[in-house]
């Protein structure tokens, strides 16, 4: 799928920017950004596109749509922004410091490997079946059963 025709255009000769459209894999253009913007207004689930940004150690300014989601704690792990002046303030932010852009990448990264690695679902797993049936008549019911299974997944911080 194509960029919309008024996104194509803000790739106007000598604007600097670049409109790809569909890419058969994102990394290499992961590689060489700065920042990684993802300004949406709609989300539904955890977005890949972000979870690929943070696991190549890239900072990440997005909204609070697909921050919504997200096991990452705002201006450690990524900048969530508030509105569109907000989301402009964030990035130049980054884009200006170094050493902020570096310290939010790595903890991006380890914010991936800590809530969404293979090992980290793999615990879960591993605890929902060490989970013991409750006794029949006995004190432990089923939401008890279903909070030590929540306890166990990996949490979710805005």
């Amino acid at each position: 799928m194509n960029p919309a025709p008024a996104v194509q255009a803000l790739a106007a000769e000598g604007s600097g920017v670049v409109v790809t459209g569909t890419v058969p894999d994102v990394r290499p253009f992961l590689a060489h950004a700065q920042v990684v913007v993802a300004p949406l207004r709609i989300a539904r689930g955890i977005q890949n596109k972000v979870l690929e940004a943070m696991a190549m150690a890239r900072p990440v300014v997005l909204t609070q749509a697909p921050a919504a989601g997200l096991a990452a704690q705002n201006g450690r792990d990524c900048e969530v922004a508030a509105d569109e002046a907000d989301l402009a303030a964030r990035v130049l932010g980054l884009l200006g410091d170094d050493a902020r852009r570096a310290r939010m990448g790595e903890a991006a990264l380890d914010c991936v490997l800590r809530a969404y690695s293979w090992s980290a679902h793999l615990r879960v797993l591993d605890g929902l079946l060490d989970v013991q049936p409750p006794e029949p008549g006995g004190q432990e019911d089923i939401p008890t059963v279903i909070g030590e299974l929540a306890d166990a997944a990996p949490s979710q911080v805005a």
